[in-house]
């Protein structure tokens, strides 16, 4: 028997024992070192052909898909599912549950489609981009189905991070056009070089699969919250979220005609783009999840906004202080239904008020809002319609004035149209009375005087434009008039008044424009810029003028001269004009329900806007200057809103106005009691006035004038006399019949 002590070299004899198994263990570990690189190869093979078919087969799968999207009907080509899908189709296994719409690729149904060299077999959901392979891949004891599902690696044995550089890319997405909307990747940066094929990858809020798609756009079908990434190989980019949003199409009237624009920037103004100019895409008419709302031009150059139906929500940033701000979360809804699709493409069911008796709380679900149903068996309580609606056309400039004179800043092609006497009440001038805030004040009433040189007792249409003087010293019957005879018979507008209802705007209304303006889809709670333009040092009895602001949220008035007024409209570039920014320059347009040019102007500042609320106190103001409004007495209308007032009212009218503001409990939409806590003071959101009906101020106002600093904005209201006054004005709706 050996021991340890007779192993040992004898270099007269070659090897011994010891050599001969240190050679032993070398051969071994070196054949160790073969088959494993032998198993590597293979394993590389399998992983190859396994990643090659599944992207051939991707390919197909988007060529399908692009022939299912022009009319094709490929969804039923492939088998039905068999008992492996059961398999494969868990959380544990491809992570996809969901078997709806797959089918099942066989080698018959594979060669059915063109392809050679394919050796797998599939599921495919064509609808979804999606392949899932049938058999999978295994690797140390897990099998894999999708190509999302493998680690980091598994491409390729001798794998190297190559995702160390940024990748920065944008995302924007087409209106909802014949039910679906295309989403796209655009302006690809990577810091580590330029990459010729980008691969996208997609899906739902919910879902637990990425859909794939070779080019840099895709189409969806179904609204919700999408996320998006970009992939090369083994280059993955962070995750960007997108929401296809498909708020109602808007109801095009007779005389309007499409109007889209092309935004402000570097040393350009921003430009309107009518339909049937060459620059105008129909797919980029308007964009709501990129706060770019439907716009559309009557014949006379006036322009309006659609705002579309919709439910919300409220949430306050303080729930023991509402006045402090909030948060208003908008879900559009689906035609005249009260249906929503929510983040995951799911279909839900808002609220609604289904009493006048009913106080709702929209801090606890959606409530549809109510200027967009039919509210005759609530006897039109929150300022709705006669009937279901699926949006509304709003002025998007405060009412200015028709002038043909050269000293105007815009000029309409139809000056010679006067609205009929019958249906518009002539302009009362040298009434002395209860002016704004108490002050007394005498001044000349008809705002024609110094523009056209003579004294005339018609009214003329107004306009809805850019730049243009704000028709003011007007009361409130007058405004309310006006509103109705838009659509009268030779109307510059192109109205008809078959298919078409004009009115005076009710605070409902002006409620679904600031809470659509608040939410995600406008300024996303930011106040919009200030108009604080006034020209009445230059001008007699001219003070706000539309589309302006000096690109503050707040600020005191500037004046401006004719000067100004000409190199406004005649200067290009987006440099301010003595300290003033125009609609269409990069500042100005921020002082729109959008941020830009797509959006409302003149919600904060310009004019009072005298809306269609009132309460019927017996006071002489509302029978003087609003006889027509309060005809109906106590009861709301389709073009009226009534508001509770206490019994008898308090003689001081900031008592009446906090009396009447309490009893206020049940009115919602309308952008009063859900978003203040008091009935007089600064007590809305974002300091803006809260000044209820009451005594001497029988009537509603909302937004503010150019004069009112921090108090204007979307949320502010007033208790007007509905007196003729220097910076009170207006804005009307017009409704599809």
């Amino acid at each position: 028997m050996l021991s340890f002590c007779d192993l040992k070299t004898d270099s007269r004899k070659g090897v011994t024992l010891i050599s001969l198994v240190i050679t032993i263990v070398l051969l071994i570990i070196l054949a160790s070192i073969g088959i494993t690189s032998g198993v590597s190869v293979i394993r590389q093979s399998k992983m190859n052909r396994f990643t090659t078919e599944m992207n051939v087969m991707q390919t197909e799968v988007n060529d399908l898909y692009d022939r299912y999207s022009n009319g094709e009907d490929v969804l039923n080509l492939g088998n039905e599912l068999d008992s492996q899908a059961d398999e494969v189709f868990t959380s544990e296994a491809s992570g996809i549950t969901d078997k709806t719409g797959y089918r099942y690729y066989d080698q018959e149904a594979i060669q059915g489609l063109g392809i050679d060299g394919v050796e797998g077999e599939f599921y495919v959901n064509v609808e979804k981009r999606s392949v899932v392979s049938h058999d999978g891949f295994e690797y140390e004891g897990t099998t894999y189905y999708t190509l999302e599902q493998l680690p980091n690696g598994l491409y390729n044995v001798g794998y190297e991070n190559r995702n160390t550089g940024e990748i920065s890319f944008d995302l924007s997405c087409d209106n909802w056009t014949n039910g679906r909307s295309n989403i796209q990747v655009s302006n690809i940066e990577y810091s580590e070089g330029y990459i010729d094929k980008w691969q996208v990858q997609y899906k739902l809020e919910g879902q637990d699969y990425w859909s794939t798609s070779e080019d840099l756009s895709f189409f969806v079908d179904t609204p919700g919250m999408y996320t998006v990434r970009i992939v090369n190989g083994d280059i993955v980019s962070e995750e960007k979220q997108i929401e296809a949003v498909k708020a109602n199409a808007p109801e095009m009237l007779e005389g309007m005609i499409e109007t889209t624009f092309k935004l402000p920037e570097g040393d350009s103004k921003g430009e309107t783009i009518e339909l049937g100019d060459t620059a105008f895409n129909s797919n980029l008419w308007y964009d709501y999840g990129n706060s770019k709302w439907a716009n559309s031009t009557t014949e006379d150059g006036s322009m309006w906004v659609w705002i579309p139906r919709f439910a919300y929500k409220i949430t306050y940033d303080d729930p023991n202080d509402k006045s402090k701000g909030g948060t208003i979360d908008v879900r559009f809804l689906i035609g005249t239904s009260d249906q929503y699709y929510d983040n995951g493409g799911n279909i839900q069911t808002a609220k609604r008020a289904t009493s006048k008796d009913e106080i709702v709380d929209t801090t606890s679900d959606y409530y549809v809002h109510p200027a967009f149903t039919d509210e005759t068996n609530l006897d039109f309580a929150n300022g709705g319609w006669d009937k279901e609606i699926t949006g509304i056309w709003v002025a998007k400039f405060e009412a200015g004035y028709p002038t043909g004179n050269n000293s105007a800043p815009k000029v309409s092609s139809n000056v010679n149209y006067t609205a009929k006497s019958s249906n518009v009440l002539p302009i009362e001038s040298g009434v002395v009375g209860d002016g704004y805030n108490g002050e007394s004040y005498q001044e000349p009433r008809n705002w024609l005087d110094g523009i056209y040189g003579e004294t005339t007792t018609a009214i003329k249409y107004p306009t809805f434009q850019p730049v243009t003087y704000t028709m003011n010293y007007i009361n409130h019957s007058d405004v309310y008039n006006i509103s109705k005879a838009l659509t009268d018979n030779g109307n510059i507008y192109g109205l008809n008044n078959i298919s078409t209802d004009s009115h005076l705007m009710k605070d409902s209304e002006w409620g679904a424009i600031a809470y659509l303006s608040w939410s995600k889809y406008g300024t996303n709670k930011i106040e919009p810029y200030i108009n604080n333009i006034t020209a009445n040092n230059n001008i007699q009895s001219i003070y706000a003028i539309t589309g302006l602001t000096t690109g503050e949220k707040t600020a005191r008035e500037k004046e401006i001269t004719q000067d100004d007024i000409n190199n406004i409209n005649n200067k290009n570039g987006n440099v301010a004009i003595n300290g003033i920014y125009s609609w269409n320059q990069i500042e100005g347009q921020k002082a729109s329900s959008t941020l830009n040019m797509y959006g409302v102007y003149d919600l904060n500042g310009g004019v009072w806007e005298k809306t269609a609320g009132y309460i019927t106190n017996g006071n002489i103001n509302a029978t003087t200057n609003g006889a027509v409004l309060i005809s109906n007495g106590d009861i709301s209308t389709k073009y009226t809103m009534v508001y509770p007032y206490k019994t008898p009212e308090s003689n001081d009218v900031n008592t009446a106005s906090e009396e009447n503001y309490k009893l206020n409990t049940k009115i919602f939409g309308d952008a009063i009691r859900e978003i203040s806590t008091k009935g007089t003071g600064h007590y809305s959101w974002n300091g803006d006035y809260s000044h209820f009906l009451g005594n001497i101020g029988p009537f509603t106002a909302r937004g503010g004038s150019y004069r009112e600093t921090g108090s204007a904005g979307l949320f502010a209201f007033y208790r007007p006399t509905g007196d003729s006054v220097y910076n009170w004005g207006f804005r009307p709706v017009l409704v599809a019949l």
